[in-house]
């Protein structure tokens, strides 16, 4: 994807941890669903950007609220993901 593609087709972004991706991992699992760390990082990313000390700020931002529904993208499920640690 392309600089500008991501400067003017997007809201936001952020980085999280293979640490982060692989416990939204485990816990897409729990839930049956499979993905591994790659497909379970928007998961970890809309955790690190709504439970940190500038969620409110970020939640203003963005314009979400208690009503708000977000969609989540997994690309990737345990198959393609050799070191995945989940089950499922």
């Amino acid at each position: 994807m392309s600089t500008s593609a991501m400067r003017d087709g997007l809201d936001t972004a952020i980085a999280v941890t293979d640490e982060d991706s692989s416990g939204a991992a485990g816990d897409l699992a729990a839930l049956g669903v499979s993905s591994g760390p790659c497909g379970a990082a928007s998961l970890a990313g809309i955790r690190a950007a709504l439970t940190d000390d500038r969620a409110d700020e970020r939640r203003t931002t963005l314009g979400l609220g208690p009503a708000s529904i977000l969609v989540l993208l997994g690309t990737e499920g345990t198959a393609a993901s050799p070191h995945s640690t989940t089950d499922h």
